[in-house]
């Protein structure tokens, strides 16, 4: 019963009429105490509830509508909304907008408050008028479904007011909604529409009369859905047009970010695309492969960005292999198939399950997926495994393991960058500029050279001397980095090392102080000896992005890379050339 009652307070105050004496703070906290009391006796939460209990608000004026935010209006929308519903409940509230509501709520997956409707939002003792107006403001996406007494209500046509002021002054997106009315009854106030608009003329203040029918007529030059038109009549389309609308301009709000100043990109982005080959029906796999540091989450993102809009059906999982780590398979699992089914499915509750829902959602759809940083096979059996993907379909991998990717997918090995645009890129971020001052161009070079044509490095030691001009600095930074990597670069690299097993942990160490430059077949022999089966470690090595094999046959390692084997050794043996004793050494 207590539960019942606190849902006949949820009303909006454009329902009632605006000439009514504004409730005083005594009756609030006297409705306030009764409504608690009922959720007490019903154990059930406390209902917002509107302010067509209130009866009326006042109307902030308009330096105090455009003003900043009161602390009690931080409380109400301390977080921006995606939707802003705009409707006279009379009309829709129990039909159309509770079932468009209860859908955006139901797929609001990535937004902490994803839809403002004023019952749900409001609360009692804030200043209501300002709060709507800035509840308009703090939204992406405005839906104002107008019909036959949307018009008789002045805050109805006071919020579509400052929404078409938003969409002029922001670019707002807006979506009208003409609800069992006609355009032009809209625009010329005739039929029903127009009586209502007449019958309620008395009470509007002065702007309303003048403003409200000129929004009314500029929000029909926008893209407006007339319910009895749209799928003929079927509400239950329209609603989920509505959402899919929505949905995308979220999904495309959420895309990931990109660093700035990237350089040397445009080639490496026409490379890949040729793999990606959209004329192509069949489904393909693309993975970007490399050594940790070198872009390929970045060059990933950029060609999800580029197709982004080719495929109703996408998904990017950034950092799979950290993700999983903290959060686990199942959670990953339920991030795909969100993605895939536009929709928050059931619990995840075992991988084996999570993966069969994943073949449902994705099943002959044409489906565009970024799998970014994973790094066990396991991973990819339990995200993609199995599936049969709709034509045209088209899924990018990054990783550091070459072997994760079978014969058949496309590769693409993602390569150090050469000096030249390494010195660029360390300018940008060193000096926000294309080359560096003269007083430090040669400073600036011997560092770049240190940094092995790693972006990651460039951005980090660039970052970290932007603005500084003691040139004793510079010279400290630089011997610094000929010794050690920058602590977060290395923490990176270390990444790759901390997968390997304790044989190629201990090759990779004896190339990094040893055997860089030597005769891949000299070390082999030491290896051999001691039961490290080198030939599958150094292949596992290769795959991995940790050492290469030149054309003479040689070891050779990114010099990144072997500073940091360099300091995992002298950590472990304090002396590089102490850590090993080939005579007394035991596999």
């Amino acid at each position: 019963m207590g539960n019942y009652s606190s849902k006949q307070q949820r009303k909006r105050v454009r329902d009632t009429d605006a000439s009514s004496p504004t409730i005083s703070k005594k009756q609030r906290h006297e409705k306030l105490v009764e409504l608690q009391s009922e959720q007490r006796e019903s154990e059930s939460p406390l209902l917002l509830p509107s302010s067509d209990s209130l009866e009326t608000i006042n109307v902030p004026s308009a330096s105090e509508a455009n003003s900043d935010l009161s602390a009690s209006s931080i409380s109400v929308i301390g977080n921006n909304y995606h939707v802003f519903l705009s409707f006279r409940g009379l009309d829709t509230r129990k039909g159309f907008i509770d079932h468009l509501y209860r859908q955006f709520v139901h797929v609001g997956l990535h937004h902490p408050n994803f839809v403002f409707r004023d019952d749900e939002n409001l609360c009692f003792g804030e200043p209501i008028a300002e709060n709507l107006l800035n509840a308009i403001e703090r939204s992406k996406v405005s839906i104002p479904v107008i019909s036959e007494n949307y018009a008789a209500s002045e805050w109805c046509l006071r919020e579509l007011i400052h929404i078409v002021e938003c969409k002029e002054s922001r670019g707002q997106m807006v979506l009208p909604v003409l609800y069992k009315v006609k355009p032009k009854d809209v625009k010329f106030m005739l039929g029903k529409f127009g009586e209502a608009f007449k019958s309620g003329m008395h009470r509007f203040k002065e702007d309303v009369k003048q403003q409200g029918p000129e929004a009314l007529r500029k929000a029909l030059t926008l893209r407006v859905y007339e319910s009895e038109v749209f799928a003929s009549g079927h509400e239950g389309e329209l609603v989920n047009e509505l959402v899919e609308t929505i949905l995308c301009q979220q999904q495309y709000d959420l895309q990931p970010h990109l660093p700035l100043n990237l350089v040397a990109i445009e080639d490496r982005v026409a490379e890949v695309m040729e793999l990606m080959d959209l004329a192509c029906p069949d489904t393909r796999i693309i993975g970007i492969w490399g050594m940790g540091g070198i872009g390929k989450t970045t060059l990933a993102t950029i060609i999800y960005k580029k197709l982004f809009d080719k495929f109703q059906y996408r998904s990017s999982l950034k950092d799979i292999r950290e993700t999983i780590k903290m959060e686990g398979i199942k959670h990953v699992q339920y991030l795909l198939i969100s993605d895939m089914t536009k929709s928050p499915p059931h619990r995840v509750h075992n991988s084996d399950i999570g993966i069969a829902m994943i073949r449902l959602s994705c099943e002959n759809k044409k489906v565009l997926i970024l799998l970014d940083d994973v790094d066990h096979q396991e991973h990819l059996d339990n995200l993609i495994g199995g599936c049969t993907f709709g034509s045209g379909s088209r899924i990018i991998i990054t990783c550091r393991n070459k072997a994760l990717l079978k014969f058949e997918y496309k590769m693409y090995e993602l390569k150090e960058m050469n000096r030249k645009e390494s010195l660029l890129l360390f300018s940008r971020y060193a000096f926000e500029g294309e080359r560096p001052p003269k007083d430090l161009a040669t400073l600036s070079s011997d560092i770049v050279a240190t940094t092995g044509g790693l972006p990651l490095t460039l951005m980090v030691v660039g970052s970290l001397l932007k603005g500084e001009k003691d040139q004793m600095i510079w010279e400290e930074r630089l011997e610094k980095l000929r010794k050690v990597p920058h602590e977060d670069v290395r923490e990176k690299l270390k990444i790759s090392y901390d997968t390997l097993g304790h044989a190629e942990k201990e090759m990779f160490l004896d190339i990094a102080c040893f055997f860089i430059g030597t005769d891949k077949r000299i070390a082999t022999y030491f290896w051999a000896d001691l039961k490290f089966f080198p030939r599958t470690g150094l292949q596992i090595l290769i795959s991995r992005s940790l050492i290469k094999i030149d054309g003479g046959n040689r070891l050779r390692m990114h010099d990144q890379l072997r500073d940091l084997g360099r300091i995992i050794a002298c950590l472990a043996e304090k002396k590089p050339w102490k850590r090993r004793d080939y005579g007394m050494r035991k596999p």
